[in-house]
């Protein structure tokens, strides 16, 4: 049974539920020895035209003003469940011309993950959405947004890895081609050369149309970590990207550890470094 998580969510975000506290005592009554919390980040509001914001969700985001609010909550639930380890985290985007915005974040923190949810195309300028705007060239894209992201050295693991797969090219998740490939792989060096975990996420089996068909699950891919599963030295972890306490009782972290451990790929556990 799993005993850590470092993806976890709350009500600040706009599009979850609860308070730090409320996860914090469900961790501990299942016994968990560590808990993360890393709500989304505070986006700089002057990244990105108001479409660009509306197109990308960008409400669904924890806002600057409540997040002093939220370091506090989080120190409360340190001091009363002084038995488990608690961490300070956020889950953030990362826009490169805004690097003093997101280390200012990244020094209150314990430990920062790396969501992808969007980024900007280097050569329009423009904000696009990992879940609805890719295609066999702005997956490349994607990528070395994602690149430029580790080599700022902000940030401690990606989660997700395989979003862009959510829509590729408008489609389900039958088409992975050539180019998912390479992208794929191109993951996979990044995370070795910069020895920076990759997730596999449980939260994600929710959008499949069978989440009982794992060729269905959106992610974790399974196209993606077939692949990923022939890096032998590649350090992955689980992330269950909770939004509710009620899924730290899911069925799906069998699933996602099944999935690992059928493609023969260690899980490793996360290590806050601070």
């Amino acid at each position: 049974m799993l005993k850590y998580n470092y993806h976890t969510h709350m009500k600040y975000c706009n599009h979850a539920k609860g308070d730090v506290i409320d996860y914090v005592k469900e961790a501990h009554s299942l016994g968990y020895i560590e808990l993360g919390m890393s709500d989304h980040a505070p986006i700089p509001l002057n990244s990105m035209t108001k479409e660009e914001w509306e197109h990308n969700y960008c409400s669904e985001n924890m806002t600057l003003e409540i997040f002093e609010k939220y370091l506090d909550e989080i120190e409360d639930a340190q001091e009363k469940f002084k038995d488990m380890k608690v961490f300070k985290g956020l889950e953030s985007e990362y826009l490169e011309d805004h690097n003093i915005w997101y280390q200012n974040l990244r020094n209150k923190l314990d430990y920062m993950i790396l969501g992808l949810h969007f980024f900007k195309d280097p050569d329009t300028g423009k904000v696009l959405d990992t879940y609805q705007d890719m295609n066999n060239k702005t997956i490349y894209k994607y990528y070395q947004n994602m690149e430029n992201a580790i080599k700022s050295g902000l940030f401690d693991y990606i989660a997700h890895p395989d979003l862009f797969l959510f829509k590729y090219n408008g489609n389900d998740v039958s088409i992975f081609d050539k180019d998912c490939e390479i992208v794929t792989r191109k993951i996979c060096e990044l995370s070795l050369k910069y020895d920076i975990p990759l997730e596999m996420n449980v939260n994600g089996i929710r959008f499949a149309t069978d989440m009982n068909d794992i060729n269905k699950w959106r992610y974790p891919n399974i196209k993606f970590w077939n692949i990923a599963s022939e890096y032998k030295n590649l350090k992955v972890v689980i992330g269950l990207d909770a939004h509710d306490v009620s899924l730290f009782h899911s069925e799906n972290i069998e699933k996602v550890m099944n999935l690992a451990k059928s493609l023969g790929i260690n899980i490793t556990k996360f290590e806050v470094k601070k």
